[in-house]
């Protein structure tokens, strides 16, 4: 049996035991790796990444199920417990939850693997084009290896490349993907803002806009985490202040890099990636420790692609307000003003 094979019956196995509303996609999905298995170096990506995510929903759990596990820890107990009300929450804010997090995933690996690259002449990142997805920066691997052999490719080129564990992901509504186990270790207010910048990635994409598609799920996850952390635990709680305060340290990290990039594009990069090492340990910061950051790895690539992710890039705190912070008049406002997002995908279930 061949690989494609048993993808497509994992895959429709699954579907038609569980969510047989799936199975046109699963099939559509299967077309799709088998229409491009002969176009060079992105096939075994397609392939390697479709197997992924139909071998990962086929041997997920469902919560109701993992939950009597007497080997599940006590915090992702609780993570699971605060699941079903978190999604409704979503739900009702406007994001598409569909069938997404009814499952957990088996294995405690990383979600998946990303290639990210750097030009250091131009101090720019490289970009990789796909279907749907468009154009982005960085390229995604089931397996660790395969990223490490895409990375060597790149570095034979010339380009600074780095290869980075990713501990979520959203098929952007095509599929009901389960939850990555990784993300029952998180601490509640992590765990609430990772879920929600998921589903907002559900929600609305742009294709080949990823700084607007990454940097609006960072920020709406943000926001609306905090209104989840409020409804449960109120304004005072030590949850919510360390929701905020971390939010603070991410905001003066990407002010910190903003500064950074800029400074790049003047050449000298490592002597101004060692000063701003230097910076980082010095900043007041509520949650992270200064040496700790500074000791991080900071390539380029990495400091690239934080902008991809820094929300303050767009004026989405003003966008919000003048949403009068409704989800779908926002979603709108986007899709209005980037069209391209919900022609390119089925329909997803009502919410």
């Amino acid at each position: 049996m061949s690989d494609l094979d048993s993808v497509y019956n994992s895959g429709m196995n699954f579907c038609q035991e569980n969510h047989p509303r799936w199975a046109g996609r699963w099939l559509l999905l299967l077309l799709m790796i088998s229409s491009l298995s002969g176009s060079g170096c992105h096939a075994s990506y397609l392939l390697s990444n479709g197997s992924g995510v139909v071998h990962g929903l086929a041997g997920s759990i469902p919560i109701e199920q993992i939950s009597r596990d007497p080997d599940l820890s006590p915090e992702a107990r609780a993570r699971l417990k605060i699941l079903p009300g978190l999604l409704e929450f979503a739900r009702n804010r406007g994001l598409r939850v569909g069938g997404a997090y009814r499952r957990v995933e088996s294995t405690p690996l990383p979600a998946s693997w990303i290639v990210v690259a750097a030009d250091p002449k131009t101090v720019s990142l490289y970009h990789w084009k796909f279907p749907i997805v468009g154009v982005v920066p960085y390229k995604g691997f089931r397996f660790r290896e395969h990223a490490v052999r895409e990375a060597e490719t790149l570095s034979d080129r010339g380009l600074i490349v780095e290869v980075m564990p990713v501990s979520a992901w959203s098929s952007l509504g095509w599929f009901p993907e389960p939850l990555p186990s990784s993300l029952l270790d998180l601490a509640e207010h992590r765990f609430a803002t990772t879920v929600l910048h998921e589903l907002v990635h559900r929600t609305i994409h742009i294709s080949g806009e990823s700084d607007l598609n990454e940097g609006l799920a960072t920020f709406l996850g943000s926001r609306l985490a905090e209104e989840w952390l409020i409804l449960q635990h109120g304004e005072e709680s030590e949850v919510l202040t360390r929701h905020r305060s971390r939010e603070r340290d991410e905001k003066r990290l990407n002010r910190l890099l903003r500064g950074l990039q800029q400074q790049l594009l003047e050449g000298d990069v490592e002597a101004r990636i060692g000063q701003f090492r230097l910076q980082l340990a010095d900043q007041p910061w509520q949650q992270w420790s200064g040496a700790e950051l500074a000791k991080s790895s900071w390539s380029l690539p990495r400091i690239l692609l934080a902008q991809v992710y820094d929300p303050e890039r767009m004026p989405w705190s003003q966008l919000w307000l003048e949403s009068t912070k409704d989800v779908q008049i926002l979603v709108n406002r986007v899709i209005k003003e980037k069209p391209g997002t919900s022609t390119n995908r089925p329909s997803l279930e009502k919410k």
